[in-house]
């Protein structure tokens, strides 16, 4: 078991006491559908290649879901039952819980998703499903009483555009409640692309890490910066984590595509390097709704139909994330923030953060880019072919920008995207 909490610089994260990144795997389902036998299994697997963190919602997500599994609830003369449904549910979930624990997987538990809050669009879907005040303070609890002692990280709102009054109130008082009963846990909210959360809450008592969500569908490419800016400007500086950047396999604009390992990492890295490097949300297709062939889905005609979750835990983005993780950890970029004035303007949509004493470059395509940095000041740069998932050769030569001292950053000899690292000379 692990646990989380905040670095001194405010803008990172501690595991057991030690700077680590958190990689979490999007499992909202787990509580409902998968065999003990096949959640050891994906356990197995996870833990194997590098992820430290589950996403899971504690309640199913009936508008977004696939079809069988477990519920606890059933809905009782239009009003919602939370203990009336299958007497295993909550058991196994903590079975569920004990055993990713047991290997260092960190829960993120959604405690309301958006359908059982009122104010919302999920109650606009589901409007039997959503509690009362009295209904939402119980679940609260008796979700701290069942699981406290694995140490999750608490995520109060699903999926939320975060700007009805009455929503917010809700969410904001069991994001109290949540701190009442388990002061030292760190709270974070899920919303959608589209919300901004306001600077009451941002700058509050109530969260402690912003989680983000760029989406899957347009602006899925640069989101991932654009959030992270919006966050970042507020006064109280948090850890930033990207939740929910797009699902690899997850179809987007109407069927007309679907997302590949590669929109999965210019997603996941252009965050990164912009200033969400405290962790990542990672999602394939079919695990997180743990879909199986042949089985009905709520929401096909946005998605597109999940592979069933044999074959989606297999898909190849998973070892991209595992990756980043290792090079983020060991190159030290888990306090970086973007540096716009650092990299000269270009079209392909790269990025430049910076963090003590290093510069990180994230170039979606293979192109030159110029950096104002003094090419004296650079002690070495390091270059990741990100596709291969290995270092690359990387050549630089001092350049002129404006009249001052630049950096050529050669283009790279693969095809793919690149991470380049630019360790500075100590300052003496």
């Amino acid at each position: 078991m692990s646990t989380w909490s905040l670095a001194p610089s405010g803008r990172s994260l501690l595991r057991d006491g030690a700077p680590a990144f958190l990689l979490a795997d999007t499992t909202w389902a787990v509580f409902s559908a998968p065999t003990d036998e096949e959640w050891s299994d994906y356990l197995a697997l996870r833990h194997r290649q590098g992820f430290t963190g589950l996403l899971i919602s504690v309640l199913p997500i009936e508008h977004d879901r696939s079809e069988g599994g477990l519920s606890p609830y059933a809905v009782r003369d239009g009003r919602l039952d939370l203990d009336a449904g299958d007497a295993d549910y909550w058991p196994r979930a903590e079975r569920r819980l004990a055993e990713a624990s047991a290997l260092g997987l960190t829960p993120m538990l959604v405690l309301l998703w958006n359908n059982f809050v009122p104010g919302t669009w999920g109650a606009g879907l589901t409007p039997e499903l959503v509690l009362d005040e009295a209904q939402t303070l119980a679940h609260v609890r008796s979700s701290v009483e069942r699981f406290s002692r694995f140490d999750p990280i608490w995520i109060v709102s699903g999926d939320d555009d975060l700007d009805d009054e009455t929503a917010l109130a809700r969410y904001s008082l069991a994001a109290a409640e949540l701190r009442r009963l388990a002061p030292e846990a760190l709270i974070t909210w899920h919303s959608t692309p589209t919300a901004r959360m306001s600077a009451e809450i941002a700058n509050g008592p109530l969260v402690d890490l912003h989680g983000l969500q760029p989406g899957h569908n347009q602006d899925w490419d640069t989101l991932p910066r654009d959030l992270v800016r919006f966050y970042a400007a507020h006064d109280v500086q948090r850890p930033i984590i990207n939740l929910e950047p797009c699902y690899e396999g997850l179809g987007r604009f109407a069927g007309r595509a679907r997302h590949s390992r590669a929109d999965v990492r210019r997603a996941s890295w252009t965050g990164i390097v912009s200033g969400a490097a405290a962790g990542l949300g990672y999602g394939a297709h079919g695990v997180w709704s743990w879909h199986r062939r042949g089985a009905a889905f709520t929401a096909g005609e946005v998605h597109g139909l999940p592979f069933p979750f044999s074959v989606a835990l297999g898909f190849p983005g998973a070892d991209d994330v595992a990756h980043l993780r290792r090079v983020v950890e060991q190159e030290g970029l888990l306090d970086l923030r973007e540096d716009r004035e650092v990299l000269v303007a270009e079209p392909s949509g790269a990025v430049a953060g910076r963090a003590d004493g290093v510069i990180a470059v994230y170039a979606p395509e293979a192109f030159a880019l110029t950096l104002r940095v003094d090419a004296t000041e650079v002690a070495e740069v390091r270059l990741y072919d990100l596709a291969e998932r290995r270092p690359d050769a990387a050549v630089w030569t001092p350049v002129e920008v404006d009249g001052d001292p630049g950096l050529r950053l050669e283009q790279s000899e693969f095809p793919g995207d690149a991470l380049f690292v630019v360790r500075l000379r100590e300052r003496r």
